[in-house]
């Protein structure tokens, strides 16, 4: 290794050892505040199910559903775009493309009443 290149190891080391002593680092993301609730409704509101809703967002299925439970919680990034789709969720839709599906319950229902 030349001697350059060991000499900026050496020196990303020392970063990493400030960023280590600080614990979190300061980019991180933490003051949103969503509750296993908030993303339950999120996901309701948005006229998907689980299994939809983790598959349109990029989001594993067992994640969103701790999530939903409340045994997990979402960081960073899922954290700021849960808050964006709280605030436009159709914004976020059009944006990634995604379709919101209908709801077959609502249709089945209307269809006994009728």
């Amino acid at each position: 290794m030349k001697k350059q290149r060991f000499d900026r190891l050496v020196a990303s080391l020392h970063d990493v050892r400030s960023h280590v002593a600080k614990g979190r680092f300061a980019g991180r993301i933490s003051e949103i505040a969503l509750e296993a609730d908030d993303i339950r409704a999120l996901r309701q509101r948005s006229g998907l199910t689980q299994q939809q809703f983790a598959a349109a967002f990029g989001i594993g299925l067992g994640t969103l559903q701790k999530w939903e439970r409340g045994e997990r919680r979402p960081s960073g990034a899922a954290k700021s775009l849960l808050r964006v789709m709280q605030t436009n969720l159709p914004a976020v839709f059009g944006a990634l493309g995604v379709t919101p599906a209908r709801r077959k319950r609502r249709a089945k229902a209307a269809r006994r009443a009728a």
